[in-house]
């Protein structure tokens, strides 16, 4: 009896372990990340520090904040939308488990989209930054909805070596007239480390206050709350971000 019971003992043990052999292994999340580095010209843009215009002004920035939205390609969506805040979160953009094969090329909008934008901002999941918790300033109120571009800043227009910075500039861009698409193609994702792909944007403050003679003055081209008789500044402001953002 005891010889019998032992076999039968030793066979479970062993289809147990066969069993298990026959399992495959679980494979490990891959993160996806995208990333936004601020430039001014050549170099890398910190907000509060000081550089020079075209126009020889001295310029810090002190805020730089955007939506994007509708990000995917043709057939999968990447994210419903995501909160650059350049002073709260850095470079981050986002990042989420996903599989970067599927997104050689991206297209969205700079802004939120039309049927996001004038949704109850507090019905979207309290970890979405359309959330009013997590929008807080970035959004309006129920018929403007969100703010698209949020870029703040101080100058100093007298070029006489002594940063004084007697002018602030705000530039607040939103509602749907302005709402800019973009659209990335034959994208590299690098692979900085194990089951981790990053797609690095760049932004070019130096482009947004210059960009092909479509140029802003920050001597007399400072305000545009998106209101009416700020249109000019506005449009000027959303295509020249648009042309800022890139790819490495």
């Amino acid at each position: 009896m005891r010889a019998i019971t032992f076999l039968i003992v030793s066979s479970l043990v062993l289809f147990s372990c066969k069993k298990k052999d026959l399992e495959p292994t679980p494979t490990p999340d891959k993160f996806i990340s995208m990333t936004i580095q601020p430039f001014f010209g050549n170099g890398n843009l910190f907000l509060d520090s000081i550089y020079t215009t075209a126009e020889g002004y001295q310029v810090k920035f002190t805020d730089i904040k955007c939506y994007l939205s509708g990000i995917g390609n043709d057939t999968v969506q990447l994210s419903q939308a995501v909160l650059f805040d350049y002073r709260e979160t850095g470079t981050l953009l986002m990042r989420k488990i996903g599989d970067y094969t599927k997104f050689s090329n991206l297209q969205g909008s700079i802004g939120v989209i039309s049927s996001l934008n004038h949704s109850d901002p507090s019905a979207f999941p309290n970890d979405s930054p359309l959330n009013i918790s997590n929008a807080g300033p970035m959004h309006w109120g129920w018929n403007p909805g969100y703010i698209f571009l949020n870029i703040e800043g101080k100058v100093d227009t007298i070029a006489d070596g002594n940063p004084l910075f007697d002018h602030s500039f705000s530039f607040h861009i939103g509602t749907d007239a302005y709402l800019q698409t973009f659209n990335f193609s034959n994208l590299s994702w690098l692979n900085p480390s194990a089951n981790e792909y990053v797609l690095p944007l760049k932004l070019n403050l130096s482009q947004l206050l210059q960009n092909n003679g479509q140029n802003i003055d920050l001597k007399t081209e400072f305000l545009t709350h998106t209101a009416s008789g700020q249109e000019l500044l506005t449009q000027k402001v959303v295509q020249n971000f648009k042309q800022s953002l890139s790819p490495y």
